[in-house]
């Protein structure tokens, strides 16, 4: 217990991102179209920046995906995903409105409700809650990479914060990662 609070005033010279190598979660999503695809395939096939947040947020969703807007169109080869945490209200009219502006691809994914789109939160290992009863949201100001191979290769977190510095950074660590050869398991 000595030991904890000491990590506290250590000083930090973090990127704002964490490493990760995980499996995509299985979890089926229900297309436009009335179909049922797994969010692994959804994923699959394209470098991606998965971002959970509602349109509605009144804390730090507008800020990161505004910064989001701007780093995805410079980068090409990334869509930006985005997962509604508030599917009542952000409907694909809002979305397409709010992404309007850019010229690169962007992946909607809006579930049937709150619950199912706090679940697959989970699953990806993001905390999302109802915070009050005003139907404010909790969850972190956090960017998933997912790769091409369907696999979440890191975590950028409190992304407001983080990338106004440096956001080649960003670029250097999915290009690092991206050259590397896959372990075998």
């Amino acid at each position: 217990m000595v030991i904890f609070p000491l990590f506290y005033f250590l000083p930090s010279t973090s990127s704002g991102i964490i490493e990760a190598d995980r499996n995509l979660p299985e979890f089926r999503i229900h297309e436009d179209d009335g179909k049922t695809e797994d969010i692994r395939k959804v994923l699959s096939g394209k470098e991606n920046l998965v971002y959970f947040g509602y349109l509605n947020c009144k804390t730090v969703c507008h800020g990161s995906l505004k910064k989001l807007k701007n780093f995805i169109s410079k980068e090409r080869g990334l869509r930006l995903v985005f997962v509604s945490l508030d599917p009542e209200k952000d409907t694909e009219e809002r979305f397409e409105k709010y992404f309007s502006d850019l010229k690169v691809e962007t992946k909607y994914i809006r579930l049937g409700s709150r619950g199912r789109a706090f679940e697959l939160a989970r699953l990806f290992g993001i905390m999302a809650f109802s915070s009050d009863k005003n139907g404010d949201i909790e969850h972190p100001d956090s960017v998933l990479w997912v790769n091409s191979q369907g696999r979440i290769k890191g975590l950028i977190f409190e992304f407001d914060k983080h990338w106004d510095q440096n956001p080649n950074e960003l670029i250097k660590f999915i290009s690092d990662k991206k050259e590397q050869k896959p372990q075998l398991n």
